[in-house]
């Protein structure tokens, strides 16, 4: 009997890069759950269930009709910024929602897999590893330890993947910090980045593949995805605009305090990865193989989803 994969937030980074791996790569029978339609890759029919995660009775009859083996929970409040205005939403996307999944896990007998942040740490000693105590200094950060505590008010078999600083393509359109530069410097734009914050990018298909071992050997437990570099984001802006072969000269470093920023950042924040290496035998690669392979993903999904208006790399 085919195992069955239900994957809140089939639309954002994480979860789609997730959908796609596991069509291609395994067996599962796969569900994924958003409030969002998407018409422009015909295999997204095969899977979405439309239906609002945020409405809990209608969450509850879907997860117990559909039973799955694994729940993956990658929808989640990612704006660092915007959470500190709206607290309640991002509570409810982040904590709320979590609680939910984990009663049903519990009555189904399912996995949960959850993707965590980085930014449960205060950015002090960064990168961190699994055994590092958590300290948010912001409200994102808060409710994502938040949802963390709540996977252990019950007994339930789930896997915390911690993670951070995340690129890859997306069909809804992404707004991660390299997706930005690249739009900027591809315009001749400038663009001002802060050269005191640290941490180790991590591309969106590697966590896809981990996602799935972790599944196919039902692993449990906290571990960390993140990448082997190290790096202040002025350095990872300079790596992307030498790869995609566009103008350095148009990223300025600045200081944090020069940036207008709501939310209060980690300084050295990241991850580090050694136990899924050592575990799940996973190898992240590191910024410059990881930005070929998305310069090639990015080729691809451009000329597929916008063909009149791709971006024209070298």
């Amino acid at each position: 009997m085919r195992k069955r994969a239900l994957i809140t937030g089939p639309f954002g980074k994480i979860g789609e890069a997730v959908i796609k791996d596991l069509l291609q790569y395994s067996d599962f029978e796969i569900i994924g759950l958003s409030h969002l339609t998407q018409e422009k890759e015909s295999f997204w029919k095969d899977y979405h269930y439309n239906a609002n995660i945020l409405d809990f009775s209608e969450l509850k009859n879907v997860v117990l009709d559909f039973a799955p083996d694994f729940i993956i929970n990658a929808a989640g409040f990612t704006d660092v910024d915007l959470a500190e205005e709206e607290r309640a939403f991002c509570w409810k996307m982040n904590v709320d929602l979590v609680s939910r999944l984990t009663r049903f896990a519990a009555i189904l007998d399912s996995h949960l897999v959850h993707i965590s942040s980085d930014y449960i740490f205060d950015g002090q000693n960064g990168p961190y590893d699994e055994q590092a105590l958590p300290s948010p200094i912001n409200f994102y950060g808060k409710s994502k330890l938040a949802s963390e505590n709540t996977l252990h008010t019950v007994e339930i078999r789930k896997t915390i993947i911690r993670t951070n600083f995340l690129y890859g393509t997306n069909s809804l359109g992404s707004s991660t910090f390299i997706n930005k530069l690249l739009t900027s410097l591809q315009r001749n734009q400038k663009i001002e980045v802060v050269n005191s914050l640290f941490t180790n990018p991590v591309l969106t298909t590697d966590i896809a593949y981990g996602i799935r071992k972790i599944l196919e050997s039902e692993y449990t437990g906290i571990v960390n995805f993140a990448g082997p570099d190290y790096l202040s984001r002025y350095q990872i802006a300079l790596k992307t605009a030498e790869v995609f072969g566009l103008d350095s000269k148009l990223i300025l470093p600045i200081e944090i305090e020069e940036y207008p920023l709501k939310a209060i950042r980690p300084i050295r924040a990241g991850l580090i990865s050694s136990k899924a290496s050592r575990d799940l035998k996973l190898g992240f690669q590191g910024l410059e193989e990881g930005l070929k392979e998305f310069k090639s993903q990015l080729k691809i999904h451009e000329a597929v989803n916008n063909p009149k208006n791709s971006l024209n790399f070298n």
